[in-house]
Formats: C-alpha cells, structure tokens, sequence
C-alpha cells in the first residue's frame, strides 16, 4: 500500500512539472523527417542525376556542375535500411533487411526523376519468416533478389511499380554479397566467406526465369579484402593489388599483382586502377600491362572509410563512412583531381545527439561531430577530431554538452573536449588518455565515464580546465555500463548481466566527485539494463530492459524501487532497447520501433503509439525541449518525430457496420477511421463487390503510406483483407487506393 500512495504522490506531481511542450495525451508523435543512415549499396547514375541510398531513403544529387552538386530531394522511406539499388526504365528498386527476419523490396517511381516517389513495398517474394536479402540487381530486363537463407527470386517487370517474384530453382545463396553487379545476362556476386576468404560467384541468366551459377571463385581474404568484377576483368584489392582475367565460364586466372598499403576498395578506370578506403588518400597503379602492374602515385584526396565507387562521366563519386561524398575528375586517369566535397546530411550513423545555441550537435562515428539546422538536420559544420585514420583509433560513443564544450568518448582514445562557441567553426580544446571509453556524462567540473573492454572501469575526470583533462579517480566495474546519467549527487548506471554478476541499475554516491562510492542495486525483472532516462523533478528514473521499460523510485538514491512497468515480451540479443522521457510522455524503443506511453500516471505506463523504425531498434533516443523526439537509428537514420498538428480528415466506420457503394478513379485515395478499444483480440478491415481494383492500407494514429503502413492488402480485383492481431486501443486509419478506377465498393472494418 505504501508503494501505492508514493506513486499517486510522484504521479500528481508530475502533471504539475510537465512542461508545456508536452503534447495532449490524445496526440501521440508522428515521424515527421528522416535522414542520413548507411550507404550500404552502390549509388545509381542516370545523366546528372546520383541516386545514392542512405539508410531506408533515396537522396537525389544533381552533379550537372560536378563543382557544385545539389541534394534536390529525398524520398519516402522503405521499412527498413536498403541494401541494394537497381534502376530499369522509370522505376528504382530498392532491397532492405530487417534485424528481425524480415526483408523486402521498395519500389519507387521515376515520373519526376529528380523526386523518386515511393509507390509500393513487398515482403511476398518468399513465405518464410527468416528472411534475408542481400541485395537484387536488374538483368537481362529481370529483377532478381538473392536471399542468404531461401536462394534467387526473379521477376519480369511485366508491370514495373509491382513487381511479382518467382523461385528460380536455386534454393540458397552460399555466401552472405556485399555487392551484386550485373553485364547483360551475366551477374556477379562478391563477399567473404566464413573462413575470412573473398569469393566472387557468377550466375548466367540468359534464361531469364532459370538462372545458374557456373562459377564459384575464392582468393586469399588478406591479400585481397575485396573483388570488383566487369567482363573479362577482375580487379582485387587489399594488402595487394591484383588482377585477374575472367573467362568466359566465369573462372579467375591470376595474372599481375604487387603488395600496396592496405585498401578496402579498388575501381579499375582506364589504364589504371585507384585503391583506398583504409587509410589516408588514394593510390593509383598503372595496369596497362596486366601482368606487371606498377605505381602511379598517391594522392591527397580524402577517401578514408571509402567502401564503394560509381562512375559518372569522368567523374568517380566516392561515398565515406566519414560522411563525405568525393567527386574526383578521372579524365586524366594519371592525375586524378578532386572536384567537390560534399556532406551527406545526418551523418551515415549518428550514435548521439545533444542542442547547443539552436542547433542540433551529432556524434558520428568515424571522425567527431557536425553541427546541424534543428529542422532540416542539414550540417553547416563538420569537425573531423585528430586522430589516426583508423577505425580501432576512433569510434565515437557518446556526447555531452558542458556550456559551449561537447565532450566525446572516443572508443579508441578516451574523453575528447570540442568548443563550440562559434558553431561555425568547432576546435577541438583539449583530450584525456581513457582507452575504451563507451558512455559518458558530464555536470560541473567533472565528466563521469566508464568502459568494459579489457576490464570495466568507472572513471571521474577534472573538466575545469578544458584544454587539460585529468582524470581523478577510477573503480573497477563487474557489469557492462550501456548508459551513465548523473542526477544531483548521485551517478546512475544502466548495466548488462554478465556471468557472475547481475545487470539492472547501479548508483554510486558522488558527493566527493574524487571518491564515488556505490550505494544501491537494482535488478528487480531488469536482467539487462540498456538505457535510463530520469525526471528530476519527480525523482523517477526510466530504464530500458530487455523486455520492457521500468519505472524507478529514486527519492532515496540507495533504495531504488520499481513503481511501475511496461512489458514488450521481447528478449535476449535482438532486445537492446533505448528510453526517453518528456512531461508525461515516455518513450521505449526495441526491434518492433519507438514506442509512445503516456505515464501521467507512472504506476501504470499505457502505450498510446507505435511507430517502426527499420525492424530493429534504435541507438539512441532524445526528447528535445521543443516537443519534439529524435531516435537515432545508426544504420537506418535519424529519425525526426513530431506533434501532428491536425487530425488527418477521415470518414468514420462504426464496427461492424459496412459503407456501400463507393467509386473512385485510378489514383485516387479515400480514407476512413475506426475507433479500436482497449482488449481487441482482431482487427480485421475488408472491401469487396463492385468492379475495379483497389489496394488497402491501415495504420494506428496517422494515414498509412506504402511506406509506413501497419497492414496492407493489394490483391488484384476488390478483394481485400487487412488482419491485425491483438490491436493497441486508438484510432486506425484506412486508405482505399484505386489501382484501376472502381465502383460499387464495399468496405466494413470489424474487432
């Protein structure tokens, strides 16, 4: 009963502090922008236009002044992060791969081919629940999709915005490609293998509907990290340059070759071919005689983390995991030239976010931080932290704000101070030796860190001095710190289980900055804690677990209490889950997206929302003072979201009760709305009779797009069923689409 009346109390006191950027408790948040997220496909070219793939959208470059390229659009978003590019006539098609079995393909349309628009999303090429698409590639005016576990699917493009997939009788893909390249009726497929070895796979599909695979050729993995194949030539690259000639049944003969400075990639123009991607510039080598390839030069041109390389004209564009986007005139092969730099907006992977002065501060990764417009998350400045061109030397973790100076962990360094009092112009002030450093928080003059590699450590350093770091005290930690926050004088710490030691909530006791002491521990159902979030106002601390979130107790740090929960059911590795918290509202996310609770009242957290984000979970969560969210999703993205300022306008259903009779034309969309209360067990949504063909789509708490859809059903004809099992109680929006123009349609939404 106490614990009962305590969470009445912190309830009541928390709809008092709420800030007034909370939103009412009927509107939950939306995603309303999502940019940046990894560029794991080639970019396509069509004349000036660069179509380059950057976590679950499509950016459209204009390089028709290759010294000023312009980003003139982004498109919707696929499901999940997109892991192959091919374009055939007006359409791009677009694979993905979810974290959760899932995978798909995109379609989008190319009627305006500055702006892709997105037209339709398919997971039916297999029924299988463990999906996974490595890639598809357009040839011999198919489109094939090469899944690792159920093999190559196939469609004709008959009708190009949907395409229909078919088995080709090759029933499992042997290695997991990172690329998928095609010439006419030939397709190429490159990765490593299990054992560390680079393999390069052949497949003839001048039967279009029966491909096969005539040859399967693999080469040392350290001499040659990666193959890039074109007819005839194959050109490897690694600790060596070497290449290779590629006959006519597929098979590699090795000809010349030489040891060079380690390169990830290699892109054969000319004469010559151009290494780089693991350290700095780029190399050239004259391969003119095959057989005895020779230097040409290094050049300073920044390609460091380059993994991929298309050809456009002259210009060879090179896309970083440092953001950058390089455009090199090759029409001189001998004496390449850097024409621009361009700055890929939102960064490949931002790991955190902080606000300074009105802007938005991303850590990246590879090199440090951008400073970028609130709205649009355009970057206007760029700080590349000195350190060695080497992933095992950076990796950034975490990022926080101490007046104008962002303190970053650096995996492979430590603590690293960066001011930005002009957010023009970042410079890094000073730096502290702590290898491994991994979470991070700072108040005062002390920045709090911690690590787990080669040993857990829990550190303090002196801040007071920015330009001289010192660390002041250090302890051994027996759990993996995920997250660190520090709440007056108390540092909270969210831990992993790990053998011999359980996980959940630390506290430690930081009166004396200088002599941390632990004082409480909490695993009450936690298991793993991945994240925490803390009201300080209301002495309430959210901790993200593994199948759920927790709501804590802390008005006395060394007795934490459990007051509440929200339960997921999700477990085990694929749940590292993330928490965020703003007034009322909190917010968890895990593999199946952010999900929105209202926690007015704390002791009964109730979900009000659920939006995907890519079919796996998010590495970071921020709820802005300005009501909005940021969850920033690594490899898919940061996604943006916000407060729906006007309820979409829907015709309402009654359950149960059909509405006869409607018509529309081709394209046209009209939307309805159902109520659905707390305890369904199924939703189910039909349309039926009449003539035509539609398409159906449904969603919780917003209008449903192909892109962003809980259901959808497009058979042909008026026939179609949605199902959604177990519904969260709120208001279902449902979108008739006509695919052909229609009539004398019936829809009827029941639970």
């Amino acid at each position: 009963m106490a614990i009962k009346l305590l969470a009445s109390a912190l309830a009541a006191a928390l709809v008092l502090t709420a800030t007034p950027q909370a939103q009412a408790a009927d509107s939950p948040l939306s995603l309303s922008l999502l940019r940046g997220g990894a560029v794991a496909a080639d970019p396509v070219v069509a004349g000036d236009r660069v179509y380059i793939p950057t976590g679950r959208v499509i950016a459209t470059w204009d390089y028709s002044d290759p010294s000023a390229p312009l980003r003139v659009a982004t498109s919707g978003p696929a499901d999940a992060a997109i892991n192959g590019l091919a374009r055939h006539g007006n359409h791009l098609y677009a694979s993905w791969r979810g974290y959760d079995g899932s995978s798909g393909v995109a379609v989008y349309s190319l009627a305006d081919p500055a702006r892709p628009a997105l037209v339709g999303q398919t997971e039916d090429y297999v029924a299988a629940d463990d999906k996974f698409l490595l890639g598809l590639v357009v040839a011999n005016d198919h489109l094939y999709l090469f899944d690792n576990n159920h093999g190559v699917f196939v469609s004709d493009l008959a009708d190009p915005a949907a395409p229909q997939f078919a088995a080709t009788g090759i029933e499992s893909v042997p290695t997991q490609y990172s690329r998928i390249s095609a010439s006419g009726h030939t397709i190429y497929g490159t990765g490593r293998n299990w054992l560390g070895g680079t393999v390069l796979d052949v497949y003839d599909a001048s039967n279009p509907e029966l491909p096969v695979q005539v040859a399967d050729n693999g080469v040392d993995g350290l001499d040659n990290f990666s193959l890039a194949p074109e007819p005839g030539f194959v050109l490897g690259t690694g600790n060596q340059l070497t290449v290779y000639d590629l006959n006519a049944s597929g098979q590699m003969g090795k000809r010349g070759w030489l040891d060079i400075p380690p390169a990830i990639t290699g892109v054969h123009v000319g004469d010559h071919a151009y290494t780089f991607g693991w350290g700095p510039g780029l190399d050239a080598w004259n391969i003119a005689d095959i057989d005895a390839p020779v230097a040409a030069g290094h050049f300073d041109i920044d390609a460091f983390a380059g993994r991929r390389a298309v050809r456009a004209g002259n210009l060879l564009l090179i896309p970083t995991d440092t953001d950058l986007l390089q455009a090199i005139d090759v029409s001189s092969p001998q004496a390449p030239t850097r024409v621009s730099t361009s700055w890929l907006p939102a960064g490949i992977g931002a790991r955190d976010v902080a606000v300074h002065a009105g802007r938005l501060v991303l850590l990246q990764p590879n090199y440090g931080l951008t400073v970028n417009d609130a709205q649009t998350l355009a970057p206007t400045a760029r700080l590349e932290v000195d350190l060695p061109k080497s992933f095992e030397k950076r990796s950034f973790e975490q990022l926080a704000m101490a007046g104008d100076t962002a303190w970053l962990a650096a995996w492979g360094y430590g603590l690293v101070g960066v001011d930005l009092s002009n957010p023009a112009a970042p410079v890094e002030t000073g730096r502290m030796e702590f290898p491994f450093a991994a979470v991070l928080d700072v108040e005062g003059q002390y920045a709090y860190l911690a690590r787990w590699t080669n040993e857990g450590v829990f550190g303090v350093a002196d801040i007071s001095n920015p330009a001289a770091p010192t660390l002041v005290w250090q302890g051994a930690l027996t759990s993996q710190p995920y997250q660190l926050k520090v709440d007056g004088s108390h540092v909270y710490i969210a831990e992993g289980k790990e053998v011999g030691s359980a996980g959940g909530l630390s506290v430690y006791d930081i009166a004396d900055p200088a002599a941390p002491v632990r004082v409480a521990h909490l695993d009450d159902g936690c298991g793993a804690g991945f994240d925490l979030a803390i009201d300080s106002g209301v002495s309430l601390l959210y901790l993200a677990c593994e199948g759920g979130m927790q709501v804590v107790d802390i008005a006395d740090p060394a007795a934490p209490t459990v007051v509440g929960r929200f339960a997921t059911g999700a477990s085990g590795a694929g749940a590292y889950s993330h928490v965020a918290q703003r007034g009322d509202r909190a917010w968890y996310a895990n593999n199946d997206g952010v999900h929105e609770l209202d926690v007015s009242d704390p002791t009964q957290p109730v979900e009000v929302g659920l939006t995907p984000t890519g079919h796996q979970g998010v590495q970071r969560l921020a709820a802005l003072d300005d009501g909005r969210l940021l969850a920033l999703g690594g490899n898919t993205g940061v996604h943006v979201f916000a407060a729906d300022d006007s309820a979409p306008d829907a015709t309402p259903l009654e359950n149960k009760v059909p509405v006869n009779g409607l018509s529309g034309a081709a394209g046209e969309d009209l939307l309805f709305a159902i109520e659905v209360p707390a305890g369904a067990r199924m939703l189910n949504i039909l349309s039926y009779g009449g003539s035509g063909d539609v398409s159906l789509l449904a969603k919780r708490g917003g209008v449903p797009t192909a892109g962003d859809a809980d259901g959808r059903s497009s058979r042909p004809g008026n026939s179609e069923t949605i199902r959604i099992a177990n519904p969260a109680a709120g208001t279902y929006y449902i979108k008739v689409t006509g695919v052909k123009a229609f009539s004398r349609l019936t829809l009827q939404a029941r639970y």
